[in-house]
Protein backbone atom coordinates (compact mmCIF):
# COMPACT_ATOMS: atom_id res chain seq x y z
CA UNK A 1 0.00 0.00 0.00
CA UNK A 2 1.53 3.27 -1.47
CA UNK A 3 1.94 6.52 1.59
CA UNK A 4 -0.86 8.48 0.23
CA UNK A 5 -3.53 5.71 -0.02
CA UNK A 6 -6.17 5.19 2.39
CA UNK A 7 -8.15 2.49 3.78
CA UNK A 8 -11.68 3.06 4.83
CA UNK A 9 -11.31 2.93 8.01
CA UNK A 10 -8.30 5.71 7.63
CA UNK A 11 -10.46 7.61 5.49
CA UNK A 12 -13.43 7.73 8.43
CA UNK A 13 -10.70 8.79 11.07
CA UNK A 14 -9.82 11.59 8.44
CA UNK A 15 -13.30 12.37 7.93
CA UNK A 16 -14.01 12.83 11.42
CA UNK A 17 -10.93 14.84 12.49
CA UNK A 18 -11.97 17.27 9.72
CA UNK A 19 -15.38 17.71 11.11
CA UNK A 20 -13.89 17.79 14.71
CA UNK A 21 -11.92 20.73 13.42
CA UNK A 22 -14.46 21.97 11.95
CA UNK A 23 -16.19 22.22 14.72
CA UNK A 24 -13.85 23.43 16.72
CA UNK A 25 -13.43 26.70 14.46
CA UNK A 26 -16.81 27.58 14.98
CA UNK A 27 -16.50 27.27 18.33
CA UNK A 28 -13.81 29.50 19.16
CA UNK A 29 -15.73 31.91 17.09
CA UNK A 30 -18.68 31.80 19.59
CA UNK A 31 -15.98 31.92 22.28
CA UNK A 32 -14.26 35.04 20.94
CA UNK A 33 -18.11 36.40 19.98
CA UNK A 34 -19.20 36.31 23.66
CA UNK A 35 -16.19 37.67 25.26
CA UNK A 36 -16.00 40.49 22.75
CA UNK A 37 -19.60 40.88 23.43
CA UNK A 38 -18.69 40.91 27.08
CA UNK A 39 -16.24 43.29 27.33
CA UNK A 40 -18.03 45.61 25.00
CA UNK A 41 -20.99 45.74 27.21
CA UNK A 42 -19.17 46.09 30.14
CA UNK A 43 -17.08 49.27 29.00
CA UNK A 44 -20.86 50.60 27.44
CA UNK A 45 -21.83 50.22 30.94
CA UNK A 46 -19.03 52.45 32.34
CA UNK A 47 -19.28 55.15 29.67
CA UNK A 48 -22.96 55.46 30.00
CA UNK A 49 -22.72 55.60 33.12
CA UNK A 50 -20.09 58.48 33.46
CA UNK A 51 -21.87 60.51 30.82
CA UNK A 52 -25.37 60.06 31.91
CA UNK A 53 -25.81 58.99 35.08
CA UNK A 54 -23.24 60.49 37.12
CA UNK A 55 -23.43 64.19 35.85
CA UNK A 56 -27.01 64.12 37.15
CA UNK A 57 -25.98 62.26 40.38
CA UNK A 58 -23.17 65.23 41.32
CA UNK A 59 -25.63 67.87 40.89
CA UNK A 60 -28.73 66.66 42.81
CA UNK A 61 -25.49 65.70 45.62
CA UNK A 62 -24.72 69.13 45.35
CA UNK A 63 -27.83 70.78 45.27
CA UNK A 64 -28.79 69.09 48.93
CA UNK A 65 -25.69 69.96 49.95
CA UNK A 66 -25.90 73.69 48.87
CA UNK A 67 -29.53 74.35 49.55
CA UNK A 68 -31.03 70.88 51.30
CA UNK A 69 -33.51 70.51 48.71
CA UNK A 70 -33.45 69.81 44.40
CA UNK A 71 -33.49 72.51 42.91
CA UNK A 72 -35.71 73.44 39.50
CA UNK A 73 -33.33 74.62 36.37
CA UNK A 74 -34.42 76.95 33.58
CA UNK A 75 -32.43 77.58 30.54
CA UNK A 76 -30.84 80.86 30.36
CA UNK A 77 -31.60 82.80 27.00
CA UNK A 78 -27.94 83.48 27.54
CA UNK A 79 -26.10 80.32 25.49
CA UNK A 80 -22.67 81.14 27.54
CA UNK A 81 -24.56 80.96 31.10
CA UNK A 82 -26.08 77.47 30.75
CA UNK A 83 -29.05 76.00 33.21
CA UNK A 84 -29.42 78.37 35.87
CA UNK A 85 -31.15 77.29 39.41
CA UNK A 86 -34.91 78.54 39.37
CA UNK A 87 -35.91 77.95 42.85
CA UNK A 88 -36.24 75.12 45.07
CA UNK A 89 -37.86 72.21 43.05
CA UNK A 90 -41.86 71.10 43.52
CA UNK A 91 -42.04 67.61 45.39
CA UNK A 92 -43.60 66.81 42.26
CA UNK A 93 -40.43 67.67 40.24
CA UNK A 94 -38.56 66.23 43.14
CA UNK A 95 -40.40 62.96 42.57
CA UNK A 96 -40.01 63.13 38.70
CA UNK A 97 -36.42 63.22 39.64
CA UNK A 98 -36.15 60.58 41.47
CA UNK A 99 -38.15 58.43 39.45
CA UNK A 100 -35.88 59.13 36.14
CA UNK A 101 -32.81 58.44 38.55
CA UNK A 102 -34.66 55.17 39.64
CA UNK A 103 -35.77 53.89 35.69
CA UNK A 104 -31.72 54.73 34.53
CA UNK A 105 -30.28 53.08 37.42
CA UNK A 106 -32.45 50.18 36.89
CA UNK A 107 -31.53 49.55 32.83
CA UNK A 108 -27.83 49.98 33.86
CA UNK A 109 -28.60 47.05 36.37
CA UNK A 110 -30.82 45.22 33.48
CA UNK A 111 -27.54 45.97 30.79
CA UNK A 112 -25.14 44.93 33.68
CA UNK A 113 -27.14 41.48 33.85
CA UNK A 114 -26.99 40.77 30.67
CA UNK A 115 -23.57 41.23 30.19
CA UNK A 116 -22.81 39.03 32.70
CA UNK A 117 -24.80 36.13 31.49
CA UNK A 118 -22.58 37.09 27.68
CA UNK A 119 -19.70 37.02 29.43
CA UNK A 120 -20.83 33.13 31.57
CA UNK A 121 -21.60 32.03 28.16
CA UNK A 122 -17.93 33.18 26.77
CA UNK A 123 -16.53 31.25 29.66
CA UNK A 124 -18.72 28.23 29.39
CA UNK A 125 -17.45 28.01 25.44
CA UNK A 126 -14.26 28.47 25.79
CA UNK A 127 -14.49 25.69 28.84
CA UNK A 128 -15.88 23.53 26.21
CA UNK A 129 -13.35 24.40 23.53
CA UNK A 130 -10.83 23.30 25.66
CA UNK A 131 -12.08 19.82 26.28
CA UNK A 132 -13.41 19.54 22.86
CA UNK A 133 -9.55 20.52 21.40
CA UNK A 134 -7.78 18.01 23.89
CA UNK A 135 -9.98 15.03 22.80
CA UNK A 136 -9.41 15.91 19.18
CA UNK A 137 -6.10 15.94 19.95
CA UNK A 138 -5.76 13.27 21.70
CA UNK A 139 -7.60 11.20 18.72
CA UNK A 140 -4.95 12.96 16.41
CA UNK A 141 -2.12 11.67 18.25
CA UNK A 142 -3.67 7.70 18.89
CA UNK A 143 -4.77 7.85 15.28
CA UNK A 144 -1.00 8.89 14.29
CA UNK A 145 0.58 6.40 16.75
CA UNK A 146 -1.55 3.39 15.13
CA UNK A 147 -0.61 4.87 11.77
CA UNK A 148 3.49 4.45 13.04
CA UNK A 149 2.70 1.40 14.18
CA UNK A 150 1.21 -0.13 11.64
CA UNK A 151 4.11 1.01 9.25
CA UNK A 152 6.77 -0.81 11.85
CA UNK A 153 4.80 -4.03 11.60
CA UNK A 154 4.81 -3.31 7.72
CA UNK A 155 9.17 -2.82 8.15
CA UNK A 156 8.92 -5.84 10.44
CA UNK A 157 7.53 -7.92 7.96
CA UNK A 158 9.78 -7.02 5.16
CA UNK A 159 13.01 -7.40 7.05
CA UNK A 160 12.42 -10.38 9.48
CA UNK A 161 15.15 -10.01 12.65
CA UNK A 162 17.93 -12.69 11.40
Amino acid sequence: MKSNELNPTDERMMQTLHRQARGLKWLTGAAIAFWTLAVLGTVGVLVCYSIFYAPKEKQMFRDYNTYGHLTHYTNSTDPTAGSLPAGPATPEQALGVHFTMNYVATRAILVVAVSVIILSAGTLTTLLLVILNRRVTLKQINYSLAQISEQLRQLQARHPAG
